[in-house]
């Protein structure tokens, strides 16, 4: 299916949601980490929802989610409980700050839900989120038991997911032949400097990139599920399957045209040859003379 020029291909290739069998993490990892970003975003840039009608709504984000969830999630069990999760207490958020929060406390309430069911990856166990490792300062104890420290998980929060910690090298591998022109003109126009920060910073190659947190990989999955993109450049060439023959492309439609034309041929003419063959021994047959 085509939808101005985007490809939606058979072969998905997972960045930061690869789970250690096809059927784990993947779709719902990177759609819990879709909607943690959105909701950090939201609250960092509040003026994105100007003209949409939903001014200055605490919850126009949480409230797409939810209907997103309730509409399209393939997993119906898991809408339904989602939906009962935002019936429960989503109308009390009343700022972006808690709107963060929410999601990030239903979160860890779907892992502890799904811990040990059949879609949890052994290899990436549903722990509560963030771990101590990654945010000391988010757990405490107190008379004994763990608690959260609320200020330090929202502060955790809008770094992991703020801009400055977004990479989109893979999101721009390749872009439209006009906009690869585009680009190219704007980089001529001004060569020295970059676009900002965090283009700059993803513009270089995965391997020289800063080390970034990495999630709890049991913080990945929920809603029973999995999501993950893939450069819509990525899913052209996989849909053109170019396959190199003889220092020379050819599509994968030439190569079987190639096929079908050999086999016709070889099947004429081996037809031919039999033909012939047969035609010549009658006429030895109907010419022959006896000796005497």
């Amino acid at each position: 299916m085509r939808i101005s020029g985007i490809f939606l291909i058979n072969h998905i290739k997972w960045v930061g949601c690869q789970g250690s069998r096809p059927e784990f993490r993947g779709y719902t990892c990177a759609l819990w980490k879709l909607f943690h970003t959105l909701t950090v975003q939201a609250g960092a840039h509040p003026e994105a929802l100007d003209g949409t009608g939903f001014e200055g709504d605490p919850q126009a984000v949480l409230q797409s989610i939810r209907r997103y969830v309730r509409t399209f999630f393939g997993c119906k069990e898991c809408a339904e409980h989602f939906e009962e999760l935002a019936k429960e207490s989503m109308d009390s958020v009343r700022s972006a700050d808690q709107a963060i929060l929410w999601l990030w406390k239903k979160h860890n309430l779907v892992n502890n839900r799904l811990a040990g069911h059949l879609s949890e990856d052994p290899k990436f166990p549903k722990v509560p989120w963030p771990s101590p490792d990654l945010c000391p300062a988010c757990h405490e104890e107190v008379k004994g038991l763990h608690s959260w420290n609320e200020g330090q998980v929202l502060l955790f929060l809008k770094q992991h997911y703020g801009s400055g910690n977004l990479v989109d090298t893979y999101a721009e591998e390749q872009g439209d032949a006009s906009d690869r022109g585009g680009e190219r003109e704007r980089g001529r126009a001004s060569p020295e400097k970059p676009r900002g920060d965090q283009r700059a910073e993803s513009a270089r190659p995965p391997s020289v990139l800063p080390p970034r947190p990495r999630l709890s990989e049991g913080s990945q999955l929920g809603l029973d599920g999995r999501l993950q993109s893939v450069s819509w450049a990525e899913g052209r060439r996989e849909a053109e399957a170019v396959v190199p023959f003889l220092g020379m492309g050819f599509s994968s439609l030439d190569m079987s045209l190639c096929v079908v034309l050999y086999v016709a041929s070889s099947l004429f003419l081996m037809m031919m040859y039999f033909f012939f063959r047969v035609r010549s021994k009658r006429w030895k047959v109907r010419h022959h003379r006896p000796s005497v």
